[in-house]
């Protein structure tokens, strides 16, 4: 029992004893005074007896009402106290959760040098350094390119290497890009894919409305590109410290995905998997369907797809399904008409292959385990991650 709540349970019983205690001095007095009347007025009027009996009767209806009307009181007072101090509570929790959350993301992130357990090795350094000058080389691997807007795929040769500038130079040369944007460097930090304590250069460059995050790597004395990816505003990439990396972006309010990976300790960039979202709704009759297969009334679908390829692989789905107060709405699979039984029936006929949310899961981390993505550095800062609050 917290202590407002406790206090006011306190007080609300008290003063009721005290109305009680108050409430029966007042009849203990009324029938002794009835008593001496009796015995010492034995001549007393008729008229007198029932005088004296409709006080008595008005006073206990009075006591009664003061009493009700109290209780009623101190008890919305306790209610409302109630769901104030459970507000409190949950904003509490949610504002330690999201701080804690922070402290998570600041310590998976890429750090500067300043943030690094030890110094970078000098040969590294100097190359990283005459990197973002536009002096030192880096050979373009077309395998860990990721760029959707910023292609450095349509302008650049795999295997070859490029200065940054170079790199700059041909894409406002050529295509989409030659509209003349201005490039800047946005962002210098390090990372330490593979966790074997060489690090990596990340760097970010802005570009007009899109910003272009690139991975150096010191292999030999020679830098190699390992990792592009770009983000904007409806997209956002994402290069963490251990060599994860992963972006997320919009397709609209009821599409969303994207796609992870990691860079290994060779410099090596492995995909992992892509994900993607799409929510369906009723139709105006309050029916959903998928592609003309009925499922259910006044019920939401959110239907996940996910592939270990980025591009023409083999999908797979799953789905969930939420109520009109978009709560998830249980399985009943003893009910030949259950919405989940009829949404699966009505994927596969459209030719998708169904599988559960725990198959989804079993798959994506044997997947992981595949590529080696190993637990010691997919795990990396989880001693940090705050479970949930709610």
């Amino acid at each position: 029992m917290n202590y407002t709540y406790k206090k006011h349970y306190m007080d609300r019983h008290y003063k009721k004893d005290m109305k009680d205690k108050n409430r029966f001095q007042i009849l203990a007095l009324l029938a002794a005074s009835c008593l001496l009347v009796a015995c010492g007025h034995q001549d007393a009027s008729h008229d007198d007896k029932s005088k004296n009996e409709t006080e008595t009767a008005k006073i206990e209806e009075e006591t009664l009402e003061e009493d009700t009307e109290t209780i009623e009181t101190e008890t919305l007072e306790t209610e409302t106290s109630e769901t104030e101090t459970s507000e409190e509570d949950e904003a509490a929790k949610r504002a330690a959760y999201y701080d804690q959350y922070e402290k998570y993301l600041d310590f998976i992130s890429s750090k500067t040098k300043d943030q690094l357990e030890t110094e970078i090795d000098e040969e590294s350094d100097k190359l990283y350094q005459d990197f973002l000058a536009g002096k030192a080389k880096a050979v373009y691997d077309k395998k860990g390119d990721l760029g959707q807007y910023i292609c450095l795929s349509e302008v650049l040769e795999a295997g070859q290497s490029y200065t940054l500038t170079e790199m700059e130079e041909k894409l406002v040369a050529e295509g989409q890009y030659s509209e003349g944007w201005l490039y800047e460097i946005t962002e210098v930090s390090y990372i330490d894919a593979g966790l074997d304590g060489n690090y990596e250069l990340h760097c970010a460059i802005g570009a007009s409305e899109f910003n272009l995050t690139l991975i150096v790597k010191n292999i030999g004395g020679k830098l190699k590109l390992c990792f592009a990816g770009d983000s904007w505003s409806r997209c956002e990439t994402n290069v963490y410290y251990n060599g994860e990396m992963d972006s997320y972006g919009s397709g609209g309010a009821v599409n969303h995905g994207g796609n992870h990976g990691f860079i290994d300790a060779d410099g090596n960039f492995h995909f992992w998997y892509y994900f993607w979202e799409d929510g369906y709704e009723p139709g105006d009759n309050r029916e959903l369907d998928y592609c003309g297969h009925y499922i259910s009334d006044n019920m939401y679908m959110w239907l996940e797809s996910f592939s270990f390829e980025r591009e023409d692989g083999q999908n797979y789905y799953f789905f969930t399904l939420e109520d009109e107060e978009r709560e998830e709405v249980p399985e009943d699979k003893k009910d030949p008409k259950d919405p989940y039984k009829l949404a699966k029936e009505a994927l596969e006929a459209e030719g998708l292959t169904v599988v559960t949310e725990e198959d989804y899961k079993d798959m994506i981390n044997m997947q992981r385990m595949k590529i080696g993505f190993t637990d010691d550095l997919y795990q990396y800062g989880d001693e940090l991650k705050p479970e949930p609050y709610w």
